[in-house]
C-alpha cells in the first residue's frame, strides 16, 4: 500500500538574507577571565615599591610638610628677602630719590633686604672714602703734610650711626606701631629706612667741595627728599592709632631724621681749616 506525499519548498529570492552568521569563541585559553586577571595584576604590580615610586620621582609633588617653609633661624628663611634683581633694587633706589609714587606700590608683594643692607653699606663706606679726600684737602690747603685721619674711628661711627639708623630705629618705630595697633609691616618699614639712605650718596659725593654753603644746601636738600620720603609712605599706618599718638610719632621720626642730618654734617662733612692772624699767629677755624 503506498501513499503520496507532497512537499512543498519556499525558496527566498535573496539566498543571503535569511542566513545568520555563527561566530565561535574559544574558552579554552581563557582569554576574558585571564584577560581581566591580567590587567588587575598589572595594575596592583604598578603600585610596587621601588625606584618607580613616585616618592623617587622628583617631577612629582611632594606632601604638604616637605614644602613647608624654613624656620626662621634658618639661611633659607631669609633668602626669600634678597630676591630680587639689580633693575628691581635701581628703582626702588630711583623712586626713593624722586619720591612721587608711593613706595609700597612699587614694592608690592615682594619688599626685600638686599638693597636696604647694600645701600646702607655703601653709604657706610662712601663716607669713609670722602672722609679721606676731605683730610687730603684740608692738608693742602693748610699746607701741610700732617694727616689727622683716624681710620678705625670714622669706620666704626659711621658703620654704627646708619646701621643704627637703617636697621634699629625702623624696629623700634615697628615695635611702637605694634603695640598701637596700627598693624605695621616690619619689612616695608625696613624698606623705606633703607632705601631713604640712598639720598645720602650723591650728597657725600658733593659735599667733597669745599663750600660751606653749597654743604649745607644739600645736606638740607638731602634731608627734605629722604624725610618726605619716609613721612609719606609711613603716614597711612601711622593715622591708625589716635591723633596726638600719630602726631607725636611723626614728630619723633623727623627729629630722628633732623639729628642723622646734622650728625652727618657736622662729623663727615665739615673741614678744619688753619688760617693766619695779621699778627702771625695761627688760628684753627672749623668750616661748618
Amino acid at each position: 500500500m503506498s501513499r503520496d506525499y507532497s512537499v512543498v519548498v519556499e525558496v527566498d529570492d535573496d539566498p543571503g538574507a535569511g542566513r545568520q552568521t555563527l561566530e565561535f569563541q574559544d574558552f579554552s585559553s581563557g582569554s576574558a577571565i585571564g584577560g581581566k586577571i591580567g590587567s588587575d595584576k598589572q595594575a596592583s604590580s604598578s603600585h610596587n615599591v621601588g625606584f618607580n615610586d613616585p616618592f623617587f620621582d622628583p617631577n612629582q609633588p611632594r606632601p604638604d610638610n616637605q614644602t613647608a617653609k624654613p624656620p626662621f633661624w634658618s639661611v633659607d628663611y631669609y633668602a626669600q628677602f634678597f630676591d630680587v634683581d639689580t633693575h628691581q633694587v635701581l628703582e626702588r633706589a630711583a623712586k626713593s630719590i624722586f619720591p612721587k609714587d608711593n613706595f609700597l606700590e612699587v614694592v608690592g608683594a615682594n619688599p626685600d633686604l638686599y638693597g636696604p643692607f647694600w645701600i646702607s653699606t655703601t653709604v657706610v663706606f662712601l663716607l669713609f672714602v670722602t672722609s679721606s679726600i676731605t683730610v687730603s684737602i684740608v692738608a693742602y690747603f693748610n699746607k701741610t703734610l700732617k694727616y689727622d685721619m683716624k681710620v678705625l674711628e670714622i669706620l666704626t661711627f659711621g658703620a654704627m650711626l646708619i646701621y643704627t639708623y637703617a636697621f634699629g630705629l625702623p624696629l623700634a618705630i615697628w615695635g611702637a606701631l605694634k603695640y598701637l595697633g596700627c598693624k605695621p609691616s616690619l619689612l616695608d618699614i625696613l624698606g623705606l629706612y633703607g632705601y631713604g639712605m640712598t639720598v645720602w650718596l650723591p650728597v657725600s659725593v658733593i659735599c667733597i667741595v669745599p663750600s660751606t654753603n653749597l654743604r649745607w644746601t644739600v645736606v638740607i636738600v638731602g634731608f627734605c627728599i629722604s624725610g618726605f620720603f619716609i613721612a609719606r609712605n609711613l603716614y597711612p599706618v601711622i593715622v591708625r592709632a589716635d591723633s596726638k599718638t600719630s602726631r607725636i610719632i611723626l614728630l619723633f621720626i623727623l627729629g630722628a631724621h633732623a639729628a642723622l642730618a646734622f650728625i652727618l654734617k657736622i662729623k663727615f662733612f665739615s673741614y678744619e681749616l688753619e688760617s693766619k692772624n695779621l699778627n702771625g699767629t695761627e688760628s684753627t677755624e672749623q668750616d661748618c
